[in-house]
């Protein structure tokens, strides 16, 4: 196989920006066909040796990580086996093999005006995080007094006051929760949670995340069942923490995008047809899938869905809360080692979809 060839020829992969990355290509097996010498420099090993292995001997999980990365055609961190250096790996599909570009996220030897774009977004999340209480502080105070106010405590008030007053804690409500959702996406991009997974009940999780919304829900007319199939295995090993906050921001997109309707969140064990479909390798993966019979999406809504930063330049602009959200929701899918996607039919329903490989 020419694999300068298929490199340089193909429309798939943008040679001058990938070949200055760590640049290897793998056959869908896994096997390692042909690296360059930054490769060789970023793994500190000889060719010949990568030219005998696995991509399994250097990177954790593997082909696993290589699928997931192709998959949602976006960076994954990939740590190297056996030691604590990390990559932002991204990966393309191209004959019967992936291309993987790796760089390098846990050296902070570059200056600032040498930084790639990737490492100075973390260094503003990380900026972010740290002043989360400065930010915070200030609006629960206007939360806070303006309720108080509109419960009578600060004394009697007219009624167009008292109109005033509502106005402002229902925008400073809505600022907390929009700072609040801000902070948590800066916090998942800059430092994702290391996964702590144990043994969980997902069904009663799911339980749990729903009874908490009730709150939300009161009031409309929104059903909501859950349906595990009939040979799902309800215990799975995971971080609850993580998916509990996942199953959490998905809901409460969906709760305060509709008023009417059935929202079913269906559990399963994909069969290997499934996989395929998504290009995946055969493993052991857990479904999660939340419909809304009531929340249907344009082709243009499903374009920005999971991306801030691009959304707020577009014609969907309203919608960036909901991206900041789901922008969360796939960073912590992507520290499980899993993949998120949206799926909109037209006249029928919404569906968010979260698979997750068994570990």
């Amino acid at each position: 196989m020419d694999i300068k060839r298929i490199l340089f020829k193909t429309n798939s992969i943008d040679v001058e920006k990938s070949l200055p990355d760590a640049t290897i290509y793998i056959t869908k097996e896994g096997k390692i066909q042909w690296v360059n010498d930054i490769a060789c420099d970023l793994l500190e090993t000889s060719k010949m040796h990568l030219l005998t292995s696995n991509i399994s001997d250097f990177i954790e999980t593997g082909i696993s990580s290589v699928i997931a990365a192709s998959a949602i055609k976006n960076a994954v961190i990939a740590k190297i086996v056996n030691r604590e250096i990390y990559y932002d790996m991204t990966a393309r599909e191209i004959e019967d093999g992936y291309v993987i570009n790796l760089r390098n996220i846990s050296s902070n030897s570059k200056s600032p005006v040498e930084e790639e774009p990737s490492v100075i977004n973390r260094e503003k999340n990380n900026f972010l995080v740290k002043l989360s209480n400065d930010l915070k502080s200030p609006i629960q105070s206007i939360v806070g007094f303006s309720q108080a106010m509109a419960d009578g405590l600060g004394g009697g008030m007219s009624e167009q006051q008292e109109k005033y007053i509502r106005i402002i804690n229902k925008n400073s409500s809505d600022l907390m929760y929009f700072v609040g959702k801000l902070i948590e996406h800066a916090q998942t991009e800059s430092s994702p949670k290391v996964p702590d997974n144990k043994p969980l009940d997902l069904v009663s999780l799911v339980n749990s995340v729903v009874k908490y919304n009730e709150q939300l829900y009161k009031g409309k007319e929104v059903k909501i069942s859950i349906k595990p199939d009939e040979t799902f295995k309800k215990t799975i090993l995971s971080d609850s923490e993580i998916l509990r906050n996942i199953l959490q921001d998905v809901l409460e997109v969906i709760l305060k995008s509709v008023d009417m309707g059935e929202i079913c969140i269906t559990l399963s064990n994909p069969d290997s047809d499934f996989l395929n479909s998504k290009n995946l390798a055969p493993a052991n993966y857990t479904l999660i899938q939340l419909s809304s019979s009531a929340l249907l999406l344009s082709e243009s809504d499903l374009e920005c869905m999971f991306d801030p930063y691009k959304i707020v330049d577009s014609t969907n602009r309203k919608n960036v809360l909901r991206a900041i959200v789901l922008a969360s929701v796939k960073n912590m899918v992507q520290s499980l080692k899993g993949i998120v996607w949206v799926e909109s039919q037209i006249l029928k329903n919404t569906s968010f979809n979260i698979l997750i490989p068994e570990v």
